[in-house]
């Protein structure tokens, strides 16, 4: 039954919403923490060839068989017992794994790039918007041009690394948070994340954040392909993300301690991602590091 669920998520993530094919291991987390390793591999290379032969391509097989190395890995890791975060970081870690092992299994096996093909979809759906605009005497930003264009594409491709680990989090965030919510309907009482108003990361995590400030600047001047510019860029974008959660956790607080309604919250966190705002809520994060608005002690957001 797991087996014929993976499927039907696969054909689901085939044919309406591709992103399905990213919640395929919640099946076999399942599986593995109820029944083992052992029925878990056997449904995995199952649901792979299930997969390959009803939609009859090969890449379908094969990401079903990488994708089951992530749902292998939680599902093993919730069953030692494992805390939340050691879970989210075994699956993060996965999950990483696997799309690497997508991309080499796909340029070597299959001669096909999925990076540049990615890169290559965004660029030409952006110039057709910018056609669209145009022949329809809309007046866009002047600074959307083709070199606009260019620069972007060339900044996407360095931080390539910060969007496939910001993925894997998410993957497996998702992942874990839809196994956890199942097993709970099924009587099954597991560890979860803290509340998200006290999440807290690691104070060192502001360094981070900081070299991913100043690395961009230190190397200006020695040409924006360089090694040390793409690190900065790449640490940039990550800790961005990381304290803009710390940021906003700490708003979610405070609006939690005032008592303030859950829709009211929402749509204040809503605005927040005006980008000013967001700038705002970010150095917040990073400041909270060291004055720990919340008084919450060195305690982690995991």
């Amino acid at each position: 039954m797991l087996a014929a669920i993976t499927v039907l998520l696969s054909l689901l993530g085939a044919y309406f919403l591709p992103y399905l094919f990213f919640i395929t291991p919640v099946p076999l987390i399942i599986l593995v923490y109820r029944h083992g390793m052992r029925p878990g591999i056997l449904v995995a290379v199952t649901s792979a060839l299930l997969g390959g032969i009803v939609l009859s391509t090969l890449p379908t097989m094969i990401f079903l068989l990488i994708l089951g190395l992530v749902g292998l890995a939680m599902g093993e890791a919730l069953r030692e017992g494992f805390s939340p975060g050691k879970i989210m970081l075994i699956g993060s870690a996965t999950s990483i794994a696997a799309m690497v092992l997508m991309v080499l299994v796909t340029s070597f096996l299959l001669d096909y790039n999925v990076l540049e093909s990615t890169i290559e979809l965004m660029e030409r759906s952006l110039q057709q918007s910018m056609s669209i605009y145009d022949r329809l005497g809309i007046e866009t930003n002047p600074l959307l041009n083709e070199d606009f264009l260019g620069e972007f594409m060339r900044m996407l491709r360095l931080a390539f690394p910060a969007a496939i680990l910001t993925t894997a989090v998410i993957m497996s965030f998702v992942n874990y948070w839809l196994a956890h919510l199942i097993l709970r309907r099924l009587g099954v009482k597991l560890p979860w994340l803290r509340p998200f108003r006290f999440w807290r990361f690691p104070w060192y995590f502001a360094w981070g954040y900081i070299l991913g400030q100043g690395l961009p600047l230190l190397t200006r001047g020695t040409g924006d392909g360089s090694i040390w510019f793409a690190l900065g860029l790449n640490l940039q974008i990550l800790f961005n993300y990381i304290f803009l959660l710390q940021g906003l956790s700490i708003l979610w607080f405070f609006l939690d301690r005032a008592n303030v309604a859950k829709a009211i919250r929402w749509l204040i966190v809503f605005f927040m991602f005006n980008p000013l705002f967001m700038t705002l809520i970010v150095w917040a994060g990073v400041l909270d590091t060291w004055f720990d608005f919340r008084k919450l002690g060195q305690d982690e957001a995991v």
